[in-house]
C-alpha cells in the first residue's frame, strides 16, 4: 500500500470518529470551575419541575411566535445587547436555556459558564425536539 492511500484511510477514520453523534440523555460540558448540563427534553422538563430556576428562550421573536415553554423569559441571542443582558443576571441562580435546535443555547450556556454562572442547563435538541416529544407549549 502506498503512503498516500494510508494517509487517506487514517484521515477518514479520524474524521468519522470526530463527527460521531453525542449520546442522548445527560451530558456535562465542564471547564475547570463551572459546568453546564445538556439534558434531553424529558429530563429537562423533570429537572425544571423539581428544581425551579430561570427559563431562558434565546430564539428570535419570530421563532417564539410559534410557541414557547411556559414561563420562559425571552432573551434573543442575536440582539446586540445579549451579553450585557446576561451580565445583569444573578450568577448564583439555576438557568435553563433553550433555542430552536440546540446550537444557540449551547453557545449561550458556554458563555454563561465562562462568566461564572453556578448552574446552567441546556435543552438537547431545543424547542423542536421538546415539541416533537409532545411536551407542553404555549403560544405567545
Amino acid at each position: 500500500m502506498n503512503l498516500k492511500l494510508i494517509a487517506i484511510i487514517a484521515f477518514s477514520s479520524f474524521s468519522l470518529s470526530a463527527c460521531s453523534q453525542k449520546p442522548s440523555g445527560t451530558a456535562t460540558h465542564q471547564s475547570t470551575q463551572n459546568k453546564y448540563e445538556l439534558l434531553s427534553p424529558a429530563d429537562f422538563n423533570k429537572r425544571l419541575q423539581a428544581e425551579p430556576g430561570v427559563l431562558i428562550d434565546v430564539r428570535t421573536p419570530n421563532e417564539q411566535k410559534k410557541g414557547m415553554i411556559k414561563n420562559a423569559v425571552s432573551l434573543d441571542i442575536f440582539r446586540d445587547d445579549f451579553e450585557a443582558e446576561i451580565d445583569k443576571l444573578d450568577k448564583s441562580k439555576t438557568y435553563y436555556v433553550y433555542c430552536a435546535a440546540g446550537g444557540r443555547s449551547a453557545e449561550a450556556s458556554e458563555l454563561m459558564q465562562k462568566k461564572g454562572f453556578a448552574r446552567v442547563i441546556d435543552l438537547e435538541g431545543g424547542f423542536t425536539k421538546w415539541k416533537n416529544e409532545g411536551l407542553p407549549v404555549e403560544l405567545k
